[in-house]
């Protein structure tokens, strides 16, 4: 039979006094900073209203050509030089070449917003699955329930980890489409249908940030209600008494 492995006193007072830190931590998180965190989340999410999509339009606007000049008021007024007759009139972008087109100002200042909330809520998950699952006892046949509760509540934390960065990936996808977009409208200023989309990819951008919002403020509802509801079997896996098995 293998002896145990043994850690030198200074060494195992170092991770000691890692796992208070981490379990003192996750407490607080999970009784205070989680409950707050709701509760400043749902005020921010009743301010983004749904009514505000016209606000957050932002398209490149071509420039009206100027109109031709009018023949007057003579007997050939309504005749026009040939050459001009033949020549098709195409929108110019404003600035002309070179110029930067600017993101839709609206939708940066509120991605910037919420991606630090979206790496907050990574942070915090992590803090805490880290302190679940220092928490797991050896393992041993029969008398499980406790532990199962253990693992499924580090599942739940790591998926909402997860979900997290898959916020963060998609923000670069939303700009990379409008890139396009614009790149297309540079092109084809004439073409009504690239302005259109832009517009409503803006739109559905505004909305998919605020659902991101909501998702993070019931993220941090439903970890604080799972694990407070739970919390006793998450703290001691295993029941010492032996009465409980009759």
């Amino acid at each position: 039979m293998a002896s145990p492995l043994k850690l030198e006193q200074d060494v195992q007072g170092k991770v000691d006094s890692f796992r208070a830190r981490i379990a003192q931590e996750a407490e607080e998180l999970v009784s205070t900073f989680f409950p707050q965190k709701l509760s400043e989340l749902d005020s921010r999410v009743q301010e983004l209203r749904l009514q505000d999509l016209s606000r957050i339009r932002s398209v490149p606007v071509s420039e009206t050509p100027a109109a031709p000049a009018t023949a007057g008021d003579g007997p050939n007024r309504d005749l026009q030089p040939l050459q001009t007759q033949s020549v098709t009139k195409v929108p110019v972008l404003p600035g002309g070449e070179g110029q930067l087109l600017r993101s839709n100002q609206h939708l940066v200042e509120l991605i910037e917003r919420v991606k630090p909330e979206i790496e907050l809520l990574r942070e915090k998950c992590n803090t805490v699955r880290m302190w679940v699952q220092l928490l797991i006892p050896k393992v041993e046949d029969g008398n499980n329930f406790g532990v199962s509760i253990q693992e499924d509540t580090v599942d739940q934390l790591w998926t909402v980890e997860s979900t997290a960065a898959s916020y963060l990936r998609r923000f670069s996808t939303y700009y990379n489409t409008r890139a396009k977009l614009v790149s297309k409208i540079v092109k084809y200023p004439q073409v009504e249908d690239y302005r259109r989309t832009v517009a409503e990819v803006d739109e559905n951008e505004y909305l998919s940030v605020r659902q991101i919002l909501l998702h993070v403020r019931n993220q941090y509802a439903t970890l604080h209600d799972v694990i407070l509801k739970n919390i006793e079997k998450i703290k001691t896996p295993r029941s010492t008494n032996t009465d409980n098995l009759y």
